[in-house]
């Protein structure tokens, strides 16, 4: 049997960083159901929340095409610290809009896991490529 020696950083800053975007991707498709399942109750307060979103974007959409939105760099430095704020504090909301990427995220570091756990452990047995004719 191999002895494991200890955790190198880069594996420690991999899990550290794993961990984190998994438990919200799973956190996301809970609440995902949970808006799923409300969504069919006809005088629900969510609904009235999303039905605001939705005109809101269609306004950014709007402003977009006519072309009268200049991001300025200061702002998207502030964006990208807002958005990482919102993710360590886990708001829903966020969660929700960035579902798709989490699970992709999530789906990457698996594979990651599993290519590790083939290459360079003992867990899955060598074996031998043997050619068969017929």
């Amino acid at each position: 049997m191999v002895v494991s020696g200890p955790l190198t950083p880069g594996q420690v800053s991999f899990f550290l960083g794993v961990f984190p975007v998994f438990i919200a991707w799973i956190y996301s498709e809970i609440l995902e159901r949970k808006k799923t399942s409300s969504i069919s109750k006809v005088h629900s307060d969510t609904n009235l929340v999303e039905l605001g979103n939705e005109a809101a974007k269609e306004d950014e959409r709007v402003v977009l095409l006519e072309g009268g939105f200049q991001p300025a760099s200061k702002s998207h430095v502030s964006t990208l610290r807002g958005n990482f704020v919102r993710f360590l504090v886990m708001d829903e909301a966020f969660l929700l809009e960035n579902r798709a990427t989490l699970r992709a995220i999530s789906e990457f570091a698996a594979i990651l896991v599993y290519f590790y756990l083939c290459d360079r452990t003992s867990l899955f047995a060598e074996s031998t490529k043997t050619n068969v004719k017929c």
